[in-house]
């Protein structure tokens, strides 16, 4: 089949495809090492698939994405099952380098798809097509890998984007913890991490589902619940040892938190805590 080019500018080729392919559960599936002459977009449906790149083992399983630049050394084979997978084989030149120059940047790239089941749309698409002789394939067939990985560039963006709000976060709750002795201040969360405190607040709801002083106060009342049962403290002590500067504040926010009074769980009152909230799946993703 000729090869199918994307022209873009004064005729310049971005992406020219070499080959489109479905692996449906080969049984001893494998690839020995060997240096791969073009990219390629890899799509896994159904099962896992173990690959060695650059000394690294990577398990690609359903509904992740890998591409591997040209030159890299890959070898590969089924887990214990065998899988599903769709893979598009191509070279890039002009624009399209330059826009593939992020998943180069650390020797190969793989990320979850957002929308995986249009994502399979679309390959299976590209499949029907690269095996199409009718007239106007090529441009659909370079169309939908283009399309392809516009949605991988996307998908690498949210997750780069991902992973910086989970280390703001991690640090904003490491700095909680330890200072919770502390009046803490919203725009003291803000000065720590260098962002404004609508930022700040935006985080918390974003990642936890509650306001930044709101989690504040649950570290608080949770080491309050501890030091009323386990310690000879005061509850006026408590209360001053924790940064509130009233004791009725105090009071006010153990109960909201508890749904008890401070002196009813000083005197053995049982009383279950609601475990502070960890990051979401959706902002780690």
């Amino acid at each position: 089949m000729d090869e199918s080019i994307i022209y873009m500018n004064g005729g310049f080729p971005m992406l020219s495809i070499k080959s489109v392919l479905y692996d449906d559960r080969i049984e001893k599936w494998q690839i020995e090492p060997k240096q791969v002459h073009h990219h390629i977009l890899i799509y896994v449906t159904s099962g896992t698939v173990i690959y060695r790149l650059l000394d690294q083992v990577i398990e690609l399983r359903q509904g992740e994405a890998l591409f591997i630049p040209s030159g890299t050394s890959r070898s590969c084979h089924n887990d214990k099952e065998p899988h599903q997978k769709y893979s598009a084989h191509f070279t890039s030149s002009g624009h399209a380098d330059t826009l593939l120059e992020g998943f180069r940047e650390h020797g190969f790239f793989t990320c979850k798809i957002h929308n995986g089941n249009y994502f399979k749309q679309r390959f299976s698409m590209l499949l029907l097509q690269w095996f199409n002789r009718t007239p106007g394939n090529e441009l659909i067939c370079e169309g939908v890998l283009s399309e392809m990985l516009g949605w991988m560039i996307q998908d690498s963006h949210k997750q780069r984007s991902s992973a910086i709000k989970h280390d703001l976060m991690a640090r904003l709750q490491n700095y909680i913890v330890h200072n919770h002795c502390k009046a803490i201040r919203l725009s003291d969360l803000a000065d720590y991490i260098e962002r404004s405190p609508n930022h700040v607040t935006k985080l918390f709801k974003e990642t936890l589902g509650q306001t930044p002083i709101d989690y504040i106060h649950q570290v608080k009342i949770s080491v309050a619940c501890e030091l009323l049962k386990n310690s000879r403290m005061t509850i006026a002590e408590i209360s001053d040892h924790l940064g509130y500067c009233e004791q009725s504040h105090f009071h006010r926010v153990f109960k909201k938190v508890t749904g008890l009074a401070p002196l009813a769980v000083q005197k053995g009152q049982p009383i279950t805590l609601v475990p502070l909230p960890k990051l979401s799946r959706s902002s780690q993703a």
